[in-house]
């Protein structure tokens, strides 16, 4: 089993009817592919882990970095793991709101400093990681 964590900067930003076309076009997507994780938004930015073989999890990033939707994609960790850590969702999803980051924000001092919330979370694999594990966990 592998996952891959990234983030990206949606260009004009999604509307809430456009992220959930975009949720339920990914659901059945990765159904049939076997691929499970979560993506979180906040305002432009995304954040996404997904879980599944290798070669699948890795063909379906280098859609999402072809995808106009898409800017500034970055990989902050790839790897093997064990098991799956979101194996109930072929896409599970938070958007983030003032109240939420506050919530998952406890702790990072460098939040009241104005830097993104997204990239502050996906500095490091475990603190992307985690973020991603007490957000499902809220779910």
């Amino acid at each position: 089993m592998y996952e891959l964590l990234y983030i990206s900067v949606a260009p004009q930003g999604l509307s809430e009817s456009e992220l959930m076309n975009v949720l339920k076009e990914a659901r059945v997507k990765n159904q049939k592919l076997g691929i499970t994780g979560m993506l979180v938004y906040h305002k432009r930015e995304i954040m996404q882990i997904l879980e599944g073989e290798k070669d699948i999890v890795k063909e379906l990033f280098q859609t999402i970095q072809a995808d106009d939707r898409h800017t500034s994609v970055e990989v902050f960790y790839e790897g093997e793991i064990e098991a799956r850590a979101f194996a109930e969702w072929s896409m599970a999803f938070k958007l983030l709101d003032d109240s939420a980051l506050e919530t998952i924000m406890l702790g990072y001092e460098d939040f009241s400093k104005g830097e993104s919330p997204i990239h502050m979370l996906s500095e490091s694999p475990n603190r992307g990681k985690d973020t991603f594990l007490r957000l499902r966990d809220t779910l």
